[in-house]
């Protein structure tokens, strides 16, 4: 059984500078006999043609897909990192009263202005189809460097199945090296020349 969580894997393409061609992962991954259920896990935005565009294509290429719509969540502005800019730009506005009173007071706007995030985790639906399937697979493959994973792939483990995460290893969730042996990790890298994506069309981040 392999899982991909295609959030995650998404967000490696920056540190790689090279990205993952999902049809070339597909058939990758169906070149090994002893893979039979491949399932891809991504968000959609309805009424977003490409992003509805690239749900299609998963489907198209063979994947069994795993979707839900993208929700958008207010981001806290409390956090330190934000206190720190927020205060840095009052400090500009205040400086700038005097001699450019309009640009200042949009810059005293700002913060009073709604910031949304992109949410939308797989971890319970992922969860939730290994341990109904995990009677049913004898080896397990996640593509996926959340930590937040390392739980399912210790009881993986704990039912004498074989678990591999296929991952960019110095983009690692710490938790994975608290795991007992048991647990084989790929370096994507590694896997460069059989799944890159030809430079064109950026694929979908979902």
């Amino acid at each position: 059984m392999v899982i991909i969580d295609w959030a995650n894997v998404y967000g490696w393409f920056e540190k790689l500078k090279w990205e993952i061609d999902e049809k070339k992962l597909f058939k990758y991954l169906k070149s090994y006999p002893q893979i039979k259920d491949i399932r891809f896990y991504f968000g959609v935005e309805k009424g977003n043609k490409k992003s509805e565009a690239f749900q299609r294509k998963i489907k198209k290429i063979g994947y069994a897909l795993v979707s839900k719509e993208v929700k958008w969540v207010p981001v806290s502005l409390e956090r330190a990192y934000f206190k720190e800019f927020l205060s840095k730009l009052l400090e500009i506005a205040e400086n700038l009263k005097a001699s450019n009173s309009g640009i200042a007071e949009l810059l005293m706007k700002l913060p009073r202005i709604p910031i949304y995030r992109r949410k939308c985790d797989f971890d319970c639906e992922i969860a939730i189809d290994v341990m109904k399937r995990i009677n049913k697979f004898d080896g397990f493959i996640l593509f996926s460097g959340d930590g937040d994973y390392a739980v399912l792939i210790e009881e993986i483990i704990n039912s004498k199945k074989q678990a591999i995460v296929v991952a960019l290893k110095n983009a690692m969730g710490k938790e994975y090296s608290q795991l007992k042996k048991g647990v084989f990790i790929c370096n994507i890298k590694k896997l460069q020349k059989f799944l890159k994506k030809i430079p064109g069309k950026k694929p979908y981040r979902a």
